[in-house]
């Protein structure tokens, strides 16, 4: 009798799941089921817990079919490849056990996790491999490098100043260190004593030979290889190599593939790191992964790393404290529940049209609008109109390509004190941070209530989605903050390129700034910033100047206006006196803490509101 411990996941899998009785062709017509491994009790609990989910969020389900037990547990064998619920129990479980007894395979164990691995590469997810096998269209590979178990990357600080020093000499180019490792590369260079691994099963140290040594110093290059695009992680390469490195010189495309040859020469050289790919066989939708010592893994196809959410600010807001537009947008719902997708494909090819088009590092927006750009570009996606309200005199109206935004003033210390003195924002805020292991600025008094109440508020960025919020109950107009390219189409023209002429006679208009913006810059009295004590305002040198329609923006260097595009706990602040990021460099790359006023810096960050007026507005 195969055992619900054999049949274990080992990590969180996520399973797009028909709903019965709703067409295909429907919007929602999939549920996400958490899996948590193979065996029939797991099929069970996986509706169970969906159930228990949806009654929690008060769904009436008794009557409908799409939430009844015995065709959600068909609908979830189905999915894993057999006609219903009891063919799985009685027939495909039997037949999975034998497999497994006939390949050895007695141990769930997570094969695809590989750490550490080389710098800035992509962790293999399973749902990247399952895409990769179900999807795009290329051939199952016989066997496949995840790297788990390999101690290629292991070492901890060993590189290209260690290979200079055996060499001799300095050497300025990685094409030297290439070369001087290539002529040794099966010979022993150094001992590692420092390594990124610990525990009972680390090692003491590693030798490194020339190779791996190479590896190591170029690692950041190995990255780029680390990849499922083509074949440059399968045992027979019938693909061309795929690098993710893009915009580069034909001198870089020559290095990567010297470097891609030597990558290819150590992992084909390793018993380690290795899987069989090993499809479930009269069953298309299981396969699984064979390591050594009888450990195994499986992915099957349409599945996910992870529930979707229509809040992706969870626990820091709730769904109904964010501003509607805020609230997961169309797109992300729609890469998600599409079955037959390569989001690896896709974001590649996006990241490929952005350079096409003249795009550089500097101004890379993140992969969401890379992929929004590559869906609308190829007429694959068409975006819904945002929702639209009436013209308020509050706000100036900017025409914008095909719709009509509506633009606030900077909120003002008065205007968001009305707001945030008395409200739960206020009382929650800190602790609601907290869940999400970040530490918000907790005394927004010390850099207010100090200037006159017409000055900019200044605020972290997550006070200011909650004054959005706050404005979009009061008024119905579904207000948010400008992303970075309505911010650049509407902003007047920068007062100075600080590129070309420098600093200049830009102002700097906060009192007890010291005059400096880059990242070792602080205030000059350290008492002004210590938490929960000082105070940081405007001095009297305010320069305002105005767009083409009149609205005014604060024009001096230790000011910025938050901006939407935010990602891990960071969100771009625009510096309406350089048109760069408030920390000086690309708007969209050098971002500051969403959790931060930037009084720790002298610097003070406010917000201004947009929404998108009626199409007849």
């Amino acid at each position: 009798m195969i055992t619900e411990n054999l049949l274990r996941a080992t990590r969180n899998v996520c399973l797009l799941v028909p709903k019965p009785g709703v067409s295909a062709s429907e919007d929602a017509s999939y549920w996400t089921m958490r899996l948590d491994g193979l065996s029939d009790q797991h099929i069970k609990d996986a509706v169970t817990l969906l159930r228990q989910d949806l009654q929690k969020k008060q769904v009436p389900f008794s009557k409908i079919k799409a939430l009844k037990t015995t065709a959600l547990q068909n609908a979830l064998a189905m999915s894993l490849g057999v006609r219903s619920y009891d063919h799985w129990r009685e027939t495909e479980l039997a037949r999975i056990s034998a497999f497994l007894r006939d390949q050895g395979m007695t141990t769930p164990t997570d094969l695809i996790s590989w750490s550490p691995r080389p710098l800035f590469a992509s962790a293999l997810t399973a749902q990247r491999l399952a895409e990769r096998f179900f999807n795009s269209g290329l051939p199952l590979p016989r066997r496949l490098f995840t790297g788990v178990g390999s101690m290629l990357f292991a070492a901890s600080g060993y590189g290209r100043v260690d290979i200079d020093a055996l060499a001799g000499k300095p050497m300025f180019y990685d094409e030297e260190r290439l070369a001087y490792c290539a002529r040794r590369e099966n010979e022993v260079l150094i001992r590692a004593n420092q390594l990124r691994i610990k525990g009972p099963d680390a090692p003491e140290f590693l030798d490194l030979t020339g190779r791996m040594l190479l590896l190591n110093a170029v690692s950041e290059y190995v990255g780029s290889m680390y990849n499922l695009l083509g074949d440059n992680l399968c045992d027979r390469m019938q693909q061309p190599a795929v690098f993710t490195s893009y915009n580069t010189s034909k001198e870089e495309d020559a290095l990567n593939r010297q470097i891609f040859a030597m990558f290819r020469n150590e992992i084909e050289q390793s018993v380690e790191g290795w899987v069989d790919v090993m499809p479930m066989p009269g069953n298309d939708d299981i396969v699984f992964l064979k390591g050594r010592d009888g450990a195994f893994d499986w992915v099957v196809r349409d599945q996910r790393d992870k529930p979707f959410t229509e809040n992706p600010f969870h626990p820091i807001f709730k769904s109904d404290e964010l501003p509607s537009a805020l609230r997961s947008s169309k797109l992300a719902a729609r890469l998600y529940f599409t079955k037959g997708q390569w989001r690896e494909r896709l974001e590649h090819l996006a990241e490929q049209r952005h350079y096409a088009e003249g795009g550089t590092v500097a101004n890379w927006p993140g992969y969401d609008k890379l992929i929004f750009r590559e869906l609308t570009a190829d007429a694959v996606y068409f975006p819904p109109r945002p929702r639209g309200a009436p013209q308020d005199d509050a706000f100036t109206a900017h025409r914008l390509h095909d719709r009509c935004l509506m633009i606030s003033s900077l909120v003002t210390v008065d205007e968001f004190w009305r707001f945030y003195e008395h409200s739960e924002w206020r009382r929650i805020r800190v602790d609601r941070l907290a869940k999400a292991e970040l530490k918000i600025d907790r005394d927004l008094e010390a850099v207010n209530l100090h200037d006159s109440g017409d000055a900019p508020a200044s605020v972290t960025w997550f006070d200011a989605i909650a004054y959005c919020r706050h404005v979009e109950k009061t008024t119905g107009l579904p207000v948010r903050l400008l992303d970075v390219e309505e911010w650049r189409a509407i902003a007047p023209v920068p007062r100075r390129d600080i590129a070309k002429d420098g600093w200049g006679d830009l102002t700097w208009a906060i009192k007890g700034g010291d005059g400096q913006i880059g990242t070792s810059s602080a205030h000059r009295f350290a008492e002004a910033c210590a938490q929960d004590r000082g105070w940081l305002h405007f001095g009297q040198d305010l320069v305002w100047s105005s767009n083409r329609e009149g609205v005014q923006f604060l024009s001096v260097v230790d000011f910025g206006e938050w901006l939407d595009d935010y990602e891990s706990g960071y969100a771009c602040a625009a510096n309406a006196a350089t048109g760069k990021a408030l920390m000086t460099g690309p708007l969209e790359r050098d971002r500051c803490p969403a959790y931060s006023t930037m009084r720790y810096k002298g610097l003070k960050v406010g917000f201004r509101l947009c929404y998108v007026a009626q199409p007849d507005a």
